[in-house]
């Protein structure tokens, strides 16, 4: 069961260009992933997070049904949500549309945020939307892949 959507309770900090640049990092680090890319699919700051044709991501900036909140919004395992939303929620959001189906939202408009952590959230959106053939060549080759 999801956690509720509350209010957010706290205003944003960063900028459009420090968000901007948050969405590039965000990017770069969907795109290390194989058959992974990260499109601007309208004329917005918008991103979605796909890999082979499927989306396990977005970025929203300023997104109309979650209070304005920016940030990646990321496909999550069981539970998930409900632990993060429940451990922090001035960072962590259940998203409008999505959230019902467990995703997550992390707030990048805020201080900076925890790279290392981004990067496993990422990491574990990207294995659940995956291809099971990409998933076993990407495991094959070791998740470095080197």
């Amino acid at each position: 069961m999801p956690a509720p959507r509350t209010p957010s309770n706290r205003k944003a900090t960063a900028t459009l260009a420090v968000l901007r640049r948050r969405r590039k990092r965000l990017a770069k680090v969907c795109e290390e992933y194989p058959q992974t890319t990260a499109l601007s699919r309208y004329a917005n700051e918008h991103l979605s997070l796909e890999v082979g044709g499927k989306r396990f991501g977005y970025f929203l900036y300023k997104h109309f049904g979650d209070d304005d909140r920016s940030g990646a919004v990321l496909k999550a395992g069981h539970g998930v949500q409900e632990s993060l939303v429940e451990s922090d929620p001035h960072r962590f959001w259940v998203p409008a549309f999505v959230g019902r189906h467990g995703w997550i939202g992390i707030r990048l408009d805020l201080e900076e945020p925890d790279w290392d952590e981004l990067a496993d959230f990422v990491h574990d959106a990207w294995r659940l939307t995956a291809p099971k053939k990409l998933l076993r060549e990407f495991d094959a080759e070791g998740e470095d892949g080197k």
